[in-house]
């Protein structure tokens, strides 16, 4: 058994958004990440896509909205959005909330698969 504390790890600001790494490849032993996601209120994380990398996010809020090649989306706490290779997406945050969600990614390989537009 593992117990990991959100609250005990740090954030990693960049540009328009801010990450926890709960879990990483070393811990889960494959090629998988584990992440707290926030986009601060008035902020967006710009438009990007992976080439080999899948992103399952799951929202814990409904402060933000996404752009998903190209067509707007919004999600609901609780609901779930699957991003596939070469699916372009951004993420805004118009409110004064920040908005909060989970990602986990796989075939995550070295961080190294982001590619900014």
């Amino acid at each position: 058994m593992k117990i990991i504390k959100s609250t005990q790890k740090e954030w990693m600001e960049n540009k328009g958004y801010s990450k926890k790494i709960l879990l990483d490849c070393e811990s889960l032993k494959t090629g998988s990440l584990i992440q707290e996601i926030k986009i601060k209120a008035g902020e967006r994380a710009g438009e990007h896509y992976h080439k080999k990398q899948t992103e399952v996010f799951y929202f814990l809020n409904n402060f933000g909205y996404w752009i998903v090649n190209g067509e707007k989306h919004e999600f609901e706490a609780g609901d779930i959005l699957i991003i596939e290779p070469n699916d372009k997406h951004i993420v805004v945050n118009e409110s004064d909330k920040d908005y909060i969600y989970l990602a986990i990614k796989y075939n995550y390989e070295d961080g190294n698969d982001s590619f900014w537009i």
